[in-house]
């Protein structure tokens, strides 16, 4: 049990980063703004930018604002203890 929610909370960590970038990148093209500054990438990461643009084309910035709110609602909820982890993350990921 405990070795399972560690490999979800693992899943969620990853989920929610990603995400994220993808919604800096949302960010960033909406703003004119260079994605590779954004993200911070360095000289070895640049093939990142155009996989980042093609992912975003799936998601409006409303959608993955909502679905890293709703990762963070997990977490505090997971953490003080009022939903299971596992069933959770399964909602999230069934919701998207």
């Amino acid at each position: 049990y405990l070795q399972r929610n560690l490999l979800t909370l693992v899943c969620l960590i990853t989920l929610y980063n990603h995400l994220k970038k993808l919604y800096f990148v949302k960010i960033a093209i909406a703003n004119n703004k260079d994605i590779a500054t954004s993200l911070n990438l360095k000289q070895n990461q640049m093939f990142l930018v155009n996989k980042y643009k093609m992912q975003t084309q799936k998601f409006s910035e409303q959608e993955l604002r909502k679905i890293i709110q709703q990762l963070e609602d997990l977490d505090y909820q997971y953490k003080i203890g009022l939903i299971d982890l596992n069933i959770g993350l399964d909602a999230i990921i069934c919701a998207i």
